[in-house]
């Protein structure tokens, strides 16, 4: 599985202050579960060398500042700003307080919040597409309820086709995953392109991309990508594993595709793009994604926070890693948040425009 965590660290207070004492003061064995935590990383952890990060020289700046008499807080804290040293967005520890709502993650703001701000960009950034798809003679949004949270919403032109996903999710059936797609391939059938929407889609299940990418795969051709996992304990990786991805469905989209993309694009949302990208009736609108492909490897410290990391390094079809610097697109477009002032989406804007060409 995948999920992209959202790297804003927050605290939100849900007992009294004496009961906040009862877990986050407590010391529960901090030298130990540092010791396993930098460990597991030092065996299992993909991406040093493309990071060109020196793990045992991180060892010995933060290992100074852990004592017998440690606070599970101050633990958490150090741990996280250790983490945070690798700057990726499947690197994550939960501690798991009761009394306190707590993440971490890798620092660094993502410009499509910065641009639409965090509290409310997407409730006004709706309102900026749909004003910008009518503008375009576009249907209202039509929302699929695949399922109660996820974003599946389309709306149609006489020419195009634009589809919005928020999320790879692993709450997709992927039966019923498949016959909404179906359905909305046959129905477009005849336009003249095709719009996907990811900006927002943080990620989630590999095979949602791979469902989604077959369906715009043409009859009898193949598109993939490659990935290999450290072995565990040793410098080196398992051997290049190809995934193939085959025209699944009863009908394919084969006309020109824009893809729409932010540094909010995210590991499995990734995937498609990586996967897409080797059409040549695809080409890719907005900002460069992410840039974390792996799944993410789970494991427990003996306190029983819960940790994951990347153990995994992906690759296109011709054997490039955009792992920490993302999927360059075709037409760098960002968004601002002047955009939500003036209801224009020049990202989506552009996209349309590529396609009436």
């Amino acid at each position: 599985m995948k999920a992209n965590i959202i790297l804003i660290i927050s605290t939100f207070l849900l007992f009294t202050p004496k009961r906040i004492s009862a877990q986050a003061d407590v010391v529960n064995n901090p030298i130990k579960n540092f010791e396993q935590l930098w460990k597991t990383f030092d065996l299992r952890y993909a991406n040093f060398e493309l990071k060109q990060v020196d793990w045992n020289a991180i060892y010995s700046r933060y290992r100074p500042s852990i004592n017998k008499k440690t606070t599970n807080k101050e633990l958490f804290n150090i741990c996280c700003s250790m983490l945070q040293e690798l700057n990726d967005g499947h690197v994550g520890i939960d501690p798991n307080f009761d009394e306190l709502d707590i993440d971490c993650g890798a620092p660094y703001d993502f410009k499509l919040e910065l641009a639409f701000e965090t509290a409310t960009y997407f409730r006004a950034f709706e309102k900026v597409i749909e004003h910008e798809l009518g503008q375009n003679n576009f249907s209202d949004l039509i929302q699929k309820p695949i399922t109660e949270t996820t974003n599946f919403q389309y709306a149609l032109s006489d020419a195009f086709t634009y589809l919005r996903i928020d999320e790879m999710t692993e709450k997709f059936t992927f039966g019923k995953f498949k016959k909404t797609l179906d359905q909305l391939i046959e129905a477009s059938v005849h336009k003249e392109g095709f719009i996907i929407d990811l900006r927002f889609n943080g990620g989630g299940w590999d095979h949602i991309s791979y469902i989604l990418a077959s369906r715009f795969v043409p009859e009898g051709s193949t598109i993939g990508h490659y990935e290999r996992t450290k072995i565990k304990g040793k410098d080196a990786f398992s051997p290049m594993k190809f995934k193939q991805i085959k025209s699944r469905g009863k009908t394919q989209f084969t006309k020109p595709v824009v893809i729409l993309t932010s540094d909010f694009t995210a590991s499995a949302a990734e995937v498609f793009v990586l996967l897409m990208r080797e059409l040549p009736n695809v080409t890719i609108i907005g900002d460069r994604t992410e840039g974390i492909f792996s799944d993410m490897y789970e494991f427990k410290l003996p306190n029983k926070w819960e940790v994951s990391l990347s153990h995994q390094q992906y690759f296109s079809q011709k054997k490039e890693n955009f792992e920490g610097n993302g999927i360059p697109p075709n037409i760098q477009i960002i968004n601002q948040k002047k955009d939500i002032e003036r209801q224009i989406d020049p990202v989506l804007k552009r996209a349309i425009e590529h396609l009436k060409k």
